[in-house]
């Protein structure tokens, strides 16, 4: 079996900022849930970005994913231990207590000039089962993939290893596994 090697390039979020920049979820996730693992850096790289000229892009699946994430670990917090789909399967209104936090995220990033929100069109798709087979990404990173090429993106903003095997593009991050450091460098 083929393996994939290390191609992007992996920057930190003190880099200089690119002029373009898509946002995957995780990037979402912790800079809008305080209980995040990389909340205050990605807080203080959405600062930098707003701040900037930078335009960034976020597609509606990334949201998606986001709001998910967020739903779970508020659920989690909230209903511990018990299971996100065990609190939710018992009563789906759960996620109503939730869904104002989650309206002032997606109100917030539409409001920002520098932030565009993408769809996808009909060949995303085709694009993303050859991304999976190339980059043996599971579906979602390789739609992000495919939105990204689609758009002639090259920078992604992310906390996450997926897009790391990806050769073209520059993978900003606070990631200290990715940065080759370790939590106390």
């Amino acid at each position: 079996m083929a393996t994939n090697r290390l191609t992007a390039t992996i920057l930190d979020f003190n880099a200089p900022l690119p002029p373009t920049l898509y946002w995957d979820a995780s990037f979402i996730v912790n800079f809008s849930h305080a209980d995040s693992v990389f909340h205050a850096d990605s807080v203080a790289f959405l600062a930098r970005l707003k701040e900037s000229t930078t335009f960034s892009f976020v597609s509606t699946l990334a949201l998606d994913e986001a709001w998910f994430a967020i739903l779970q670990a508020f659920v989690a917090r909230d209903y511990a231990p018990r299971k996100f789909w065990k609190v939710y399967l018992e009563n789906p209104e759960v996620i109503l207590r939730y869904l104002d936090r989650l309206d002032a995220l997606t109100t917030d990033i539409y409001n920002q000039p520098q932030i565009r929100v993408l769809g996808t069109t009909r060949h995303v798709p085709l694009d993303a089962l050859k991304n999976m087979r190339q980059y043996f990404f599971l579906p979602r990173d390789a739609m992000h993939l495919a939105v990204m090429r689609q758009r002639r993106i090259t920078n992604v903003v992310t906390t996450d290893a997926d897009f790391q095997v990806v050769g073209g593009i520059a993978v900003f991050t606070c990631n200290p596994s990715l940065l080759g450091r370790t939590v106390t460098d």
